[in-house]
């Protein structure tokens, strides 16, 4: 048979491929749940959404011990029919978890952003479930705790801000506008021909917006000066424009330390390091800045060159005090103190370090930290798997350190699916409901459908 012929005869309808979609989703969630249920714990991360067609999607992920690996994969994706409160997600939950006979006392971890819905004191989600896993801990998601520490500025830097936003609207609020501004940057030869959207619910969008407009600031303000328009002024402003490169250079810091926390398989210690990081270096530049120096911000310091009558210090003092004590405020308690004995049980001192481990675990810590063939795994394995290695000679100590290693850390994982959902429902496939949970599962899963299994279940259509 001609392969041309041959690929005619294969079923590719609309529904026999939806058909299929579902068959391959159902094999990887079968399995998924199977090792779910063999998995000592699992934790979660849960998030909701809004998309193209205004109903509110519930993405859940899970990870869970496999072998000697953490793995992560996408629970479930559904629709809530009416609200979005505690109770509607809670129920949604539950009916999943019945369904496949999953155990709730077996979540050691719960990961959210910091929403009423799932935080209430009283019938939040996090709280109901809880009362059902006794041992879960939540989580507040970093990226999430981030954006909220970063908010918060001075009048002034926040006027520079608004004026940014509204530039950027006023160059892209119509196609001749956006076209008029590319075509001039295209005449002056600029990196950019186009400037980006600022959206508050975007994590990364401030620094994004904020670099380009500085890297087009010449060219904005030659446009502006063409349509009259009254922000043109604010271009040849060195104290506005120094403000701008400052907010710019700190914002791109500030993206950096976001991007260096997403990502899969993340744990607490990675994270933590992050951030008590950032932490020290706001405090360094605070001095730096206080001596003159303003090397560490690239925009700001290019701009006080060609300005040299340009005064922000005591701006820019203000700002980064006001983000160390946001900081410290969302980030209040150093989740790894009590804890290091997990990453490098070698080098633990019992005697200097408060780590709060029974008389069992300390025995069992004790004979580990001689233990000179895990050493070597050490080296050899990254930190979850040297763990779940440990299990069999440490069996306590071991799922000590993997309840604590287990919990997710950021709900990265549910934006990055919301991002796919995005893409799968987009405008002209907005319809697609019955089968988009399916179809997010076979995009998004690292678990391959058994075919041969699908196959031998499907009977054969008899030849006309």
């Amino acid at each position: 048979m001609r392969p041309a012929t041959k690929i005619q005869s294969i079923p590719l309808s609309d529904d026999t491929v939806a058909r299929r979609i579902v068959d391959m989703s159902d094999d990887i969630e079968c399995q998924l749940v199977e090792r779910i249920k063999a998995s000592p714990y699992f934790a979660i991360q849960l998030d909701e959404s809004t998309d193209i067609s205004n109903s509110a999607l519930l993405l859940v992920f899970v990870r869970y011990c496999m072998d000697s690996n953490l793995c992560e994969d996408l629970l479930f994706c559904k629709e809530l029919p009416t609200r979005t409160a505690a109770d509607n997600v809670m129920h949604c939950l539950n009916e999943y978890f019945t369904e496949k006979g999953l155990d709730w006392k077996y979540c050691s971890g719960i990961c959210t952003d910091g929403a009423a819905a799932m935080t209430g004191k009283h019938r939040g989600v996090v709280k109901q479930i809880q009362e059902r896993a006794p041992e879960a801990k939540w989580t507040h998601c970093f990226l999430h705790r981030e954006s909220l520490a970063t908010k918060h500025m001075s009048p002034e830097l926040h006027e520079v801000m608004n004026i940014a936003v509204k530039t950027v609207n006023y160059i892209k609020k119509n196609a001749l506008n956006s076209r008029c501004f590319a075509a001039l940057c295209e005449r002056l030869d600029a990196d950019h021909l186009q400037l980006l959207y600022h959206s508050e619910i975007r994590w990364l969008s401030r620094g994004c917006v904020l670099n380009r407009l500085f890297e087009l600031r010449k060219e904005v303000h030659t446009f502006l000066e063409e349509q009259r328009s009254p922000l043109a002024e604010h271009y040849t402003d060195d104290q506005f424009c120094a403000k701008l490169a400052y907010l710019s250079d700190i914002f791109d810091q500030l993206n950096q330390l976001n991007v260096s926390m997403q990502g899969r398989n993340s744990t607490v210690f990675l994270v933590s390091d992050k951030i008590e990081g950032f932490k020290k270096k706001l405090i360094l530049w605070n001095r730096r800045v206080k001596e003159g120096r303003f090397d560490m911000f690239p925009h700001l310091s290019e701009t006080l060159e060609a300005s040299s009558h340009v005064h922000i210090s005591s701006v820019i003092t203000q700002h980064l005090s006001q983000l160390s004590q946001k900081f410290a405020d969302y980030f209040p308690e150093d989740p790894r103190h009590g804890n290091l004995w997990i990453l490098d049980p070698f080098s633990v001192d019992p005697a200097s370090e408060d780590m709060a481990l029974s008389t069992v675990l300390e025995n069992e810590l004790m004979e580990l930290s001689a233990d000179s063939s895990l050493k070597l795994k050490l080296t050899q394995v990254d930190l979850a798997s040297f763990w779940l290695l440990a299990a069999s000679e440490y069996p306590s100590l071991s799922k000590r350190a993997i309840k604590f290693l287990l919990p997710f850390t950021t709900t990265y994982l549910c934006e990055s699916g919301f991002s796919t959902v995005t893409i799968t429902k987009s405008k002209a496939r907005s319809k697609l409901k019955a089968t988009l949970n399916a179809t997010l599962r076979v995009s998004l899963s690292p678990i391959s459908p058994r075919l041969d299994l699908i196959i031998s279940k499907k009977q054969a259509q008899v030849s006309h």
